[in-house]
């Protein structure tokens, strides 16, 4: 009971402060029109500031996000030219990086960048698992540097920004003219560029 009674006590004189400046404002500014002529401008834009603030707080964290996959993914290509094209022709290049990208998109594949770089398969005869991309496996490889990692960062942006005209665009394998494999039989060939010969 006591609670209660205080409670009203320091509501009330906030509520009769309240009356006594619209009052005021009432009476002085020209009537209700001046007081909603006030009151409406600063509504609208305490609304609009507060709705834009709560848009970009919410947003934030997913686009950040967004770019830094985009990056991972730019990266991940990019190492994937370096090591496996670097001294090939650039049109080399981009054919690797579409190879790449193609089988983001094809059906029996992982559905990233990463995930379709650092993929592997299980081989029978070695009794292990075997990279796709054997530079993946090997400890040894260095960091990627100099003009031919900053000409990986250009292809690979290229092809990821979808501003290049694709040379081999149903490829998805590929392997070194040195080098037979078993599945090449099976496959039917779509280019020989540099010393890599691709597949669909």
């Amino acid at each position: 009971m006591p609670k209660s009674l205080l409670s009203r006590v320091r509501i009330r004189p906030a509520a009769w402060r309240r009356k006594i400046v619209f009052y005021w404002l009432a009476r002085q500014g020209g009537g209700i029109s001046s007081v909603a002529a006030f009151a409406v401008p600063l509504l609208a834009l305490t609304s609009i500031v507060a709705f834009a603030y709560s848009g970009r707080s919410r947003d934030e964290p997913r686009r950040r996000e967004a770019v830094h996959e985009r990056a991972l993914e730019l990266q991940c290509l990019a190492e994937n030219i370096y090591f496996e094209a670097r001294g090939e022709p650039l049109d080399g290049q981009y054919a690797v990086a579409e190879v790449t990208l193609n089988r983001v998109r094809a059906p029996h594949f992982p559905k990233t960048i990463c995930a379709v770089v650092h993929d592997t398969r299980w081989d029978p005869q070695r009794r292990r698992f075997v990279a796709h991309f054997s530079w993946t496996q090997m400890d040894d490889r260095g960091e990627p540097w100099g003009p031919r990692w900053q000409q990986a960062i250009a292809v690979a942006t290229a092809v990821i920004n979808d501003t290049h005209m694709p040379l081999v665009p149903d490829a998805l394998y590929y392997h070194a003219i040195g080098v037979e494999p078993y599945w090449a039989s099976s496959k039917s060939s779509v280019a020989r560029i540099g010393n890599h010969i691709f597949y669909r």
